[in-house]
This record gives structure tokens, sequence and C-alpha cells, in this order.
């Protein structure tokens, strides 16, 4: 397993070529050797923050930085291999973070948004999808687990199989406080933590992820 903090940054190289009909890839790495995507048997995709490298405008970065993101979608979307997650194009470039992004998105589900000042300020718990598993943070009521199946249904809807959540513990009925395509995990116990990368590691070395498995020497992320 191998941890790739930027594709297109130096002391690593990748090529990748792309055509009408195919595209393919090839690494190498600091440690030295070329990888092939064939050699790859599964990718967990984590989304770069962008850092304002010293003695670049600001201006320039930011277009570095968004070609440097359009190249990683495109080559994630090219991979014959498991991959968590494939990210569609308004999910990767889209402000996620607003809520209202997801409304029109997560109300066919059964689910409602957070909406009035005291829904938001009642108290909320940390949930993630891991394919069809539901994994909640240590502490939260059991009568939330009734949103499961809505949960994981939205998270096929986007095509994704990792995505996190924050449910308020509301009166009427639990509530999406928030919607975390890219996963951080930071509010988490530790147990839960574990049991949550358990689940990542089974989903990359099994079927449990989108594409084909294959006899493959790497996972990536």
């Amino acid at each position: 397993m191998r941890a790739i903090q930027d594709l297109y940054r130096s002391p690593s190289r990748i090529s990748w070529r792309l055509d009408s009909d195919t595209s393919s890839t090839r690494f190498r790495l600091k440690t030295g050797g070329a990888s092939f995507e064939a050699e790859i048997s599964a990718v967990f995709v984590r989304k770069s923050s962008f850092v304002h490298q010293e003695g670049w405008a600001l201006d320039e970065a930011t277009y570095v930085q968004a070609e440097k993101e359009a190249a990683l979608l495109g080559w994630i979307w090219g991979l014959p291999c498991p991959v968590i997650n494939r990210y569609p194009p308004e999910l990767w470039f889209e402000p996620v973070e607003s809520l209202e992004f997801w409304r029109g998105r997560i109300e066919r589900f059964d689910l409602e948004l957070v909406s009035t000042r005291s829904e938001q300020a009642a108290p909320s718990y940390a949930v993630v999808v891991i394919g069809s598993r539901v994994v909640w943070d240590q502490g939260a009521p059991s009568r939330l687990d009734s949103i499961n199946d809505s949960l994981v249904r939205f998270a096929e809807s986007l095509g994704l199989s990792y995505l996190e959540f924050r449910i308020t513990d509301s009166m009427r009925k639990p509530q999406v406080a928030a919607v975390e395509p890219f996963p951080k995990n930071d509010g988490f116990c530790l147990s839960s933590r574990r049991e949550i990368i358990n689940e990542l590691i089974g989903c990359l070395t099994s079927s449990k992820s989108a594409g084909p498995v294959r006899n493959a020497s790497d996972s990536w992320f």
C-alpha cells in the first residue's frame, strides 16, 4: 500500500497518455522503478488541500492547482481497478460544503436537512457510509439508525462508496446537518475510526468497490 500526496509533484513523475479510445498511465516514484496502472489493485481517492507555494502569485498557484485536480479527476475515471471514490465532476469542483447544494438531491431519499436555528443547534453525530455498511460514532442514539437505509441509497445515487454525514437528534426526526463527500473522520472516536479503516481496507481488497479486482501489486491512496 502506498500513500501518494501529489501525483504531479517532484520527486515523483507521472505520464498520462490519453486518446479518443484509451488511456494509460506510467509512474516513476522517488523510490525508483516504474509502475503501470495494470499493476495497481485499488485506489482510495483523497482530495489534497490547496497549499500556496512560496514565491508563486496566488492566481498562478490557483490555476496550477485547478489543472492538477482536473488531471487527477480524469485519471481516476480511466482506472480499470476498484476506486474509492470515483467522484463526478459536480462534486469534485462545486462548493459541496453548502447545505443548499444538497437540498434537491437529498430529499428524494426521505431525508431532511436542518433549517431553523434551533435545529442547527441540536446535538449532532458523525456517521459514514462505506458501501452498504453504516458506521456511527460511538455515543450516537440508537434511534438515529432508522435512517441508515436512506443514507446508503443517497450515497449510491451519487456513485460514491464512502460518504460522511452529521445527523441531528432533533425532536421531530433525525435530520442531516452536514454532508461531506471527502470524509476526514476527525470527529470520530478511536474505536469508530478503527472500524472505518478496517471496512475501507476490506473494500480495497475485495469486490465491494466498484470495478474489477485483479491480482495486482499495490493499493494507492
